[in-house]
C-alpha cells in the first residue's frame, strides 16, 4: 500500500472518525483543532463524545495517529499530501449553512502554503463538511486569497469535494465499510491522489475483524464538484423525506384502523423501496437531516425554485413531535401537575448527541403545560440537564418510570426496549400510560402488565 500523510482539520464526529480510520489502514494522520483541551484529551487517548468503537479505533492506530492545536496548521500543510477540512457548518437563522468555519481554514490554509517551501505535488484540499454546492469554488477562491494576502507566489493546490455518509452510533462501521465512496473534482492530480488514498478501504485492504462479512469492492464514484456536493445533500434529503412518508402513512394507519409496522413490513419487501427508514413515530432528528433539509431548501430559495416535497417532509416531522403532546392529553387531559418520564434523550440509540434531539422538544412543551419531566438516557442524562433545566434527570429507567402517569418511549436504546411491563406498572400511577414513539415496545405484553398502551399507526393500539 502506498502511504499517504494526511491533515485533518476538525475533531467533532466526522473529522476524528475520519482521521481514525485512514491511520487504522496505513496512512500518517495529524488532526487538528482549535480546542486545546479536547487535543490533551484525545492525545491520552480519550474520545470527547459516545460512539461506539471509536476509542478502541483511535487506540489501535496511536503510531500513525497524533494530534495538535490549530495554530500548527503550517507545519501540517507542508507536511502533507491531502488536508481534510471537517469543521462545523451549524444552521444560519434562515436555513442556510453558516460557512464562517470554512471560510476562516480555507484562508488560514492559504497563508500557509503561502509560506510553505516549493511541493513536488500540490496539496489537495478535500471538502468533507457538508456544504452547499458550489462550495468547492468558494473554498478554492479563498485559498488563493489567503496566498495573495501572505505575498505568496506560485502555491499550487487542487480542491476536492468528498461528502461524508457516516451514521452517528455507527461511524467507525461506516467509515470502514461504506456504501461507496464519492470524489468530486475537476483535478486529474486531486482524483488520482484521493483513489490511491482510499484503496486500501475501496479495496477491502485492511484487517477487517470490525465486520463478519465477505470483502467486496467498494464503489469509487468519480464526479463533478457539484454534483459531489448535490449527492450528500439528496441522500439525506431523500432518507428524510422516507421518514416522513410513512409517518404520513401512519398517521393514516391510525384512522383505519391498520398497523403501519405491518404495512411498512409489506411495503418494505419490495426491493425498489426497502425496508430501511420505513420506522413510523416521532421523526427524524440529529444534526444532520434537520440541517441538511433546511439547508437544501434554502438553495433552492436563492434560484426562486419551489421544494414542495421537501417542506412537506419538514411539516410532517414538525407534527410528529406535537402528536406526543396531543396523544398524552387524550387520555390525561389535562398536563398540569401530572409526572411524565421521557424514556431516552439522544436523538438516536448509540450516541449522546442531542441535537435535533426531540425529547428536547417534547420536554419543552410538557414544561409550558404544566408538566413535571424527568428523564433518562444511558449516556446523554447529564448533557440533556444541562440543555434543559426544567427536566429531571436520571440514570435508571425504573427511577424515571416511579410515580408518573404517564411515559413517552423517545429513543429506542436496547436498555428502553428491554423494560419489563410488569415492573414498569407497578411503578407508576394511574392512568399507566405509555406512549411509545418509536413502536419499540410489545403493545400485548404492556396492555397485559395493566399498562395503557398507545404507539403510533399501530392501529387501534395507537388511539
Amino acid at each position: 500500500m502506498e502511504q499517504s500523510r494526511v491533515g485533518v482539520v476538525g475533531t467533532g464526529y466526522v473529522g476524528l472518525a475520519t482521521g481514525a480510520c485512514l491511520a487504522y489502514v496505513g496512512h500518517e494522520v495529524t488532526c487538528l483543532d482549535n480546542d486545546h483541551e479536547r487535543v490533551v484529551d484525545l492525545s491520552e487517548g480519550k474520545v470527547p463524545f459516545y460512539e461506539p468503537g471509536l476509542e478502541e479505533l483511535v487506540a489501535r492506530s496511536a503510531g500513525r495517529l497524533r494530534f495538535a492545536g490549530s495554530e500548527t496548521l503550517d507545519e501540517v500543510v507542508r507536511g502533507t499530501d491531502v488536508l481534510f477540512m471537517a469543521v462545523g457548518t451549524p444552521q444560519g437563522g434562515d436555513g442556510s449553512a453558516d460557512l464562517t468555519n470554512v471560510a476562516d481554514v480555507a484562508r488560514a490554509i492559504g497563508r500557509a502554503l503561502a509560506g510553505s517551501t516549493p511541493r513536488e505535488h500540490p496539496l489537495v484540499v478535500v471538502n468533507k463538511s457538508t456544504v452547499p454546492v458550489g462550495s468547492a469554488y468558494y473554498v478554492s477562491t479563498l485559498v488563493g486569497d489567503g496566498i495573495e494576502e501572505a505575498g505568496g507566489e506560485g502555491a499550487e493546490f487542487r480542491v476536492a469535494s468528498n461528502p461524508e455518509f457516516l451514521r452517528e452510533g455507527s461511524a467507525v462501521h461506516d467509515s470502514l465499510f461504506p456504501d461507496r465512496v464519492v470524489v468530486g473534482t475537476d483535478s486529474r492530480e486531486a482524483l488520482d491522489t484521493l483513489r490511491t488514498l482510499y484503496a486500501p478501504i475501496v479495496e477491502q485492504s485492511f484487517p477487517t475483524e470490525w465486520d463478519p462479512r465477505p470483502k467486496v469492492t467498494v464503489p469509487f464514484v468519480t464526479t463533478d464538484l457539484a454534483s459531489a456536493e448535490m449527492i450528500k445533500y439528496a441522500a439525506n434529503a431523500f432518507l428524510a423525506t422516507k421518514i416522513s412518508f410513512i409517518n404520513e402513512v401512519a398517521n393514516l394507519c391510525e384512522l383505519v384502523g391498520a398497523d403501519v409496522s405491518e404495512v411498512a413490513y409489506g411495503v418494505g419487501l419490495d426491493d425498489r423501496i426497502g425496508s430501511r427508514f420505513l420506522s413510523a413515530g416521532l421523526g427524524w432528528g440529529g444534526s444532520c437531516f434537520p440541517k441538511d433539509v433546511a439547508a437544501l431548501r434554502a438553495t433552492a430559495r436563492e434560484y426562486e425554485h419551489e421544494t414542495p416535497l421537501l417542506d412537506a417532509a419538514t411539516a410532517v416531522n414538525e407534527r410528529q413531535r406535537r402528536k406526543v403532546i396531543h396523544k398524552l392529553q387524550r387520555d390525561l387531559h389535562s398536563l398540569k401537575g401530572k409526572r411524565v418520564a421521557l424514556l431516552g434523550l439522544s436523538f438516536k440509540p448509540n450516541t449522546d448527541d442531542l441535537r435535533g434531539a426531540p425529547s428536547l422538544t417534547i420536554a419543552d412543551a410538557l414544561h409550558s403545560l404544566g408538566a413535571r419531566v424527568v428523564g433518562y438516557d444511558p449516556v446523554a442524562s447529564k448533557a440533556a440537564a444541562q440543555l434543559a433545566p426544567e427536566l429531571q434527570t436520571v440514570f435508571d429507567p425504573y427511577e424515571a418510570l416511579r410515580g408518573t402517569h404517564a411515559a413517552v418511549v423517545v429513543t429506542e436504546w436496547e436498555e428502553v426496549r428491554g423494560l419489563d411491563p410488569k415492573r414498569a406498572a407497578s411503578l407508576m400511577r394511574d392512568p399507566k400510560l405509555i406512549v411509545d414513539g418509536r413502536n419499540a415496545l410489545d403493545a400485548s405484553a404492556c396492555r397485559e402488565a395493566g399498562l395503557l398502551y398507545r404507539g403510533f399507526g399501530r392501529g387501534h393500539d395507537s388511539v
